[in-house]
């Protein structure tokens, strides 16, 4: 029983998680969960907790749950373990494993630029796991969006040089047929001289031999 309790929690936060790192998810506007960021003052201490929503090389972004966003910076010192139990320390981990999605606790100081210099990094070995399934799942799923972004533009580049070589041919056929008008109107007009005195004009008699 309470083995398929865990599990059914762990499914559980994976579907949270996914929906909280869904592009829609973002996209949305939602009044009541405004997302603000903070910036922490030069050496002030810190205690956060939240879940990662932006991994980068050597920074992390975490929201809380009042939807503030944190920008924690690694350092070479960071400690990242998992917790530890009765009489056993935790885990640690490289900190390639700080993932989006995962629910962690961060202490750490203020830096120059506002963000929070993580000295201690702490999270379950649960929600490590339920963060590798999220982006595992993530992952495959951004790339298949780039790649339909990717083809999506390239679509629009074609549509916009067809439309170019349907504006030229356009001025094309334009003046051809402006040319055509102005000939017409010329052999019109020779022709009502002609009618009018019964003989061609002595400039197009020479032409015609």
């Amino acid at each position: 029983m309470i083995s398929s309790l865990r599990t059914f929690r762990s499914f559980a936060l994976a579907f949270g998680l996914a929906l909280i790192l869904s592009p829609m998810a973002f996209a949305q506007d939602n009044s009541s969960t405004t997302t603000r960021s903070r910036s922490v003052s030069s050496g002030e201490k810190m205690k956060i907790k939240g879940t990662v929503v932006k991994r980068d090389a050597d920074t992390f972004t975490v929201r809380d749950l009042s939807g503030s966003d944190t920008v924690v910076r690694l350092t070479d010192r960071t400690s990242v373990k998992t917790n530890g139990g009765f009489l056993r320390s935790g885990n640690n981990y490289a900190q390639t494993q700080i993932l989006r999605g995962l629910n962690l606790e961060v202490e750490g100081r203020g830096g120059s630029s506002g963000e929070l210099i993580a000295d201690k990094v702490r999270f379950s070995e649960t929600d490590l796991r339920t963060a590798r399934t999220v982006e595992a799942r993530a992952n495959p799923l951004e790339e298949r969006a780039k790649v339909a972004e990717g083809r999506l533009s390239e679509v629009e580049q074609n549509a916009q040089k067809l439309s170019g070589q349907i504006d030229e041919l356009a001025a094309v056929s334009n003046a051809a047929r402006g040319g055509a008008k102005a000939a017409q109107e010329t052999a019109d007009a020779a022709i009502s001289g002609v009618n009018a005195t019964g003989k061609l004009p002595r400039g197009q008699l020479s032409a015609y031999g």
